[in-house]
């Protein structure tokens, strides 16, 4: 049985949502890891006496880099979807799409530490012999965690309704 929704509602779930990312959520990103990743790099060069401190504070300042080029690399992307929900599955930004009977599974992971968002990511099992998992980090997506699941669930039962009146 469905649930009633408007006419309204339901124009809506016949074209595909796109999803972007978020320009201030990115930009808000580079500021803090290009913050932190100077600080480290500053921290490291003052350990210059003590090599052991000096690897460590250089291998945590990597990976502070890693995570700013991440925020700097879908910046050239904004006018491209990162995701487009429909009622044939979810398209990822590099092509794939996984259509809603293909998966298993479709989590959002929210974790965070004493208040502190530490990752935002989706999952999808699949059915499919490549990829069984498929997984993307959503922090940045102009996107929360309820709509995302919302428009997964109005997607694929719109999906699984459509044959069955055709």
């Amino acid at each position: 049985m469905e649930i009633y929704s408007s006419s309204q509602n339901k124009q809506k779930t016949l074209k595909p949502r796109e999803v972007y990312y978020s320009r201030t959520k990115l930009i808000i990103g580079v500021v803090i890891w290009t913050v932190a990743s100077g600080l480290c790099g500053i921290l490291t060069f003052r350990l210059a006496n003590s090599l052991g401190a000096m690897a460590l504070c250089g291998a945590v300042n990597l990976c502070m880099v890693w995570m700013l080029y991440g925020c700097i690399r879908p910046l050239g992307n904004l006018d491209k979807p990162a995701l487009i929900i429909g009622r044939d599955g979810i398209r990822f930004e590099d092509g794939l799409l996984i259509e809603w009977a293909d998966m298993t599974e479709n989590t959002y992971y929210s974790q965070s530490y004493m208040g502190i968002p530490t990752l935002k990511m989706i999952q999808i099992k699949t059915t499919l012999d490549k990829p069984k998992t498929k997984k993307m980090r959503v922090a940045a997506l102009d996107i929360d965690s309820d709509e995302y699941l919302e428009l997964c669930d109005t997607y694929s039962k719109r999906a699984a309704l459509a044959p069955a009146r055709a």
